[in-house]
C-alpha cells in the first residue's frame, strides 16, 4: 500500500462519521468507474473496507452514548436501546 494511502487510513479514525461516509462513497465510485488498474482496485478496496469499519465503529460508539444518556424518571441511569420510530411524523 502506498504511503499516502496509509496516511489516509490512519487519519480516518479521527474523522467524523459523515466525512468517513463521504470518502467511502468516493472510493466506491472510483471502483465502479472501471478506470483503475487491478493493483489500484485492490488498494481502493482495502481503503473502503477500513473506512466502512471505522464508520461502523463510530455508529456503535454513538449508540452506546445514547444508551448512557437515557435516564429513568427517578434520575437513575438506565440503559435503554435506541429504537427509532418507524414512520414518525412531526
Amino acid at each position: 500500500m502506498s504511503q499516502a494511502s496509509e496516511r489516509q487510513l490512519e487519519s480516518a479514525a479521527e474523522e467524523s462519521y459523515d466525512a468517513l461516509v463521504t470518502r467511502l462513497e468516493r472510493v466506491v465510485a472510483e471502483l465502479e468507474s472501471g478506470q483503475l488498474t487491478l493493483e489500484q482496485s485492490i488498494e481502493k478496496f482495502a481503503e473502503g473496507v477500513k473506512l466502512a469499519k471505522d464508520a461502523s465503529r463510530k455508529l456503535d460508539d454513538a449508540e452506546r452514548r445514547v444508551e448512557l444518556l437515557v435516564r429513568s424518571a427517578d434520575g437513575e441511569d438506565e440503559a435503554v436501546a435506541f429504537e427509532p420510530e418507524a414512520g414518525r411524523r412531526s
